[in-house]
């Protein structure tokens, strides 16, 4: 339990960089057609051009690598199971047995390739929130999805329930860790026992934390009633971004790089 308030989902960091200075609407498009991309190659070479792909744009945006990885912390189990799932269970040549135990050419490679898949969306999704201010992002959500308006969806609302739920994740790991080391040193063990004991060690950790989340929840909303906030009905930006020629080339580097993945898996 001990390190959930370190990890960088959600949490933002204002460096001067290229991908910083990107338009956000393009850094969300960037991020949902990097994860597409990762699920639509089927074969290794293109998973890894990808890979080396949002390796470059971590490079180009200055973020803290430690941060980054600790990103991939909620999902090191589920890429841990599929890798061996996919490694002991899939048909192939076999490379190496032992009695019912067998690891295959193709299990190798289909381990590799979910397992980088995974880990591209999770890098993507954490680099996008470490590189775009929440306001920013909510603004980008929201004219992604202006189109959805002739529908009469309520667009800045949905933008605005995403954004805060990426914004407070940070908030509520950090309560997390609080209350884990405060139960601990009251002789609390999480990490001891069964997994049927440790699930039932989280039940004093979970009821003061959901405590806490409806009460900011609705602290929340006081201050944003108090506020005289109306949802999106006649809403003004004192800032209006447009995408410039540095986001074009962003664009259109990401549709060469998408092209090379989807064309290697041939």
């Amino acid at each position: 339990m001990k390190g959930m308030d370190r990890i960088g989902l959600g949490r933002f960091y204002p460096i001067p960089s290229p991908v910083h200075r990107l338009d956000a609407r393009v850094k969300i498009a960037g991020a949902l057609a990097l994860i597409t991309l990762s699920f639509a190659c089927s074969r290794l070479s293109g998973v890894v051009l990808l890979v080396v792909f949002t390796l470059l744009v971590i490079y180009l945006a200055k973020l803290p690598p430690l941060q980054l990885l600790s990103s991939l912390r909620p999902v090191f189990i589920l890429l841990t199971v599929t890798a061996l799932a996919q490694l002991f269970f899939s048909p192939g040549r076999v490379l190496w047995e032992w009695g019912p135990i067998a690891i295959t050419n193709t299990g190798v490679q289909n381990g590799l390739v979910y397992s980088l898949r995974l880990a591209v969306s999770a890098t993507a999704i954490s680099a996008l929130t470490m590189t775009t201010d929440p306001l920013q992002l909510l603004s980008g959500l929201e004219g992604l999805m202006a189109p959805l308006r002739l529908l009469r969806f309520p667009v800045h609302e949905t933008a605005m329930v995403l954004t805060t739920a990426l914004r407070f994740l940070p908030v509520l790991l950090g309560k997390a860790g609080e209350i884990a080391r405060a139960q601990e040193a009251r002789g609390a063990d999480f990490s001891s026992g069964n997994p049927l004991r440790r699930a039932r060690s989280l039940l004093p950790l979970l009821v003061p934390l959901f405590s806490g989340c409806f009460r900011d929840a609705e602290e929340l909303g006081t201050a944003l009633a108090a506020r005289g906030y109306r949802g999106g009905s006649r809403r003004s930006r004192y800032r209006a971004s447009r995408p410039g020629l540095n986001d074009l080339a962003a664009l259109a580097v990401l549709a060469a790089v998408g092209w090379l993945a989807l064309w290697l898996k041939l």
